[in-house]
């Protein structure tokens, strides 16, 4: 539950204090919350095949972790480069759908995430 609390409130902070359509400004912000909450670089993140992806999430993490990841690689997607939004944001699609079929949860604000997603994925 602590490691939980602790994405939250690093995405909390980081969300009120950046507007999300903005521009990139440092990608690197978010270097430190893959390393710290997943052991993992965003270099890794990015470089995942969907396969890879999916081996590292059912291995690797644990239940409750692919909801804080979902959302780390959608905030880190909606403000990276155009190289890496596409990269990101897929794979945020994919974590998000994978983790609300593994806890059997239901958020409206996770469709809107997903709504987004499929928004920005479909202007690019």
């Amino acid at each position: 539950m602590n490691w939980i609390e602790e994405i939250g409130k690093f995405l909390r902070i980081w969300t009120e204090g950046q507007q999300v359509f903005t521009e990139p400004e440092d990608p690197a912000v978010f270097e430190d919350a893959y390393i710290k909450f997943f052991e993992k670089n965003r270099a890794y993140f990015l470089g995942l095949s969907e396969n890879e992806l999916s081996a590292y999430l059912t291995s690797e993490l644990q239940v409750q972790q692919l909801h804080p990841l979902a959302l780390t690689l959608l905030f880190d997607g909606l403000n990276a480069n155009s190289e890496e939004q596409d990269n990101l944001l897929r794979k945020a699609k994919f974590t998000l759908n994978l983790a609300m079929t593994e806890t059997a949860s239901f958020a409206f604000q996770d469709y809107q995430y997903l709504s987004m997603i499929d928004n920005k994925l479909s202007n690019s």
